[in-house]
């Protein structure tokens, strides 16, 4: 599994502090623990059981916790092709919030997740369990971290993956890793035209980030604006599926758009259809 660490500009001012995400892959399972930095008492030995840990020659205190269940998630109507489950710790409540469908709240409110950062999670961390698709396995998934900008004031500890799978990133936020380098998206190809009341087949392509072609599969959601889809919703096959549209009650120097995404990602992909004799 990989872990994607960002230090966003935005993110609000907090103690010095450092968080610790563990990896339980036999249990299928992500620990994220805060802790925050403290002074130890000299004449007090520092605890063993793992709820202090040192870093970077500073003594931090373990004051909240949270995970990522992997079983649990997939029981959710939230889980679904391209997802990514969020956790947010509170600095008013030194507490970590449960874990929020990104894109099942984001579609509905229309907010970016930039927008969402500065409302929701009040520039607070975050920290992303990131799902490709519906069938990804455990491995499959990835992990976002966003810490404190300062390097003095924030770092972030990951356990239970090799160090390699590890990644310490120069983007500004998680979202540009979800983005650019972790979610599928689709195209859609359409003639350029069709006749009037006609009919033509567009063909739906599942992509990776760089928009290359995937054979992984995915359920993909399309719309018309003008026309008439008979199918809005469809299965891919080693990433491809046939869709027919037709162009009825459309008449010669109309024109169709049609728009292909995901049960929680509309509109990610769209194409445009002249109606002309």
């Amino acid at each position: 599994m990989k872990v994607y660490i960002t230090r966003p500009p935005a993110y609000a001012s907090s103690p010095d502090h450092v968080v610790r995400v563990t990896v339980d892959a036999a249990n299928k399972r992500v620990g994220v623990e805060m802790f925050i930095v403290f002074s130890p008492n000299p004449s007090q030995a520092i605890a063993q059981d793992g709820t202090v840990l040192e870093s970077a020659g500073k003594h931090y205190r373990a004051i909240a916790a949270s995970a990522f269940d992997y079983e649990l998630l997939k029981k959710s109507t939230g889980w679904a092709d391209r997802q990514a489950w969020h956790l947010t710790f509170r600095w008013d409540a030194r507490a970590f919030t449960d874990p929020i469908p990104l894109y099942t709240y984001s579609m509905a409110t229309k907010m970016s997740a930039p927008e969402l950062s500065r409302t929701t999670y009040q520039n607070n961390l975050s920290v992303g369990f990131v799902v490709p698709f519906a069938d990804s396995t455990f491995e499959e998934c990835a992990i976002t971290v966003n810490i404190n900008p300062d390097v003095n004031k924030g770092d972030c500890v990951v356990q239970g993956v090799e160090p390699s799978e590890v990644e310490r990133t120069d983007y500004a936020a998680s979202a540009q890793v979800r983005e650019l380098i972790l979610l599928p998206g689709v195209q859609v190809i359409a003639p350029a035209k069709c006749s009037p009341d006609g009919r033509i087949d567009l063909q739906v392509q599942v992509v990776d980030a760089n928009d290359h072609p995937l054979e992984r599969d995915a359920e993909i959601f399309l719309e018309a604006v003008n026309g008439y889809l008979p199918k809005t919703r469809v299965k891919t096959t080693n990433g491809q599926a046939s869709v027919p549209f037709m162009a009825l009650g459309l008449v010669a120097g109309d024109s169709a758009r049609i728009k292909a995404g995901f049960k929680y990602f509309s509109g990610a992909s769209d194409a445009y259809i002249q109606i002309r004799d």
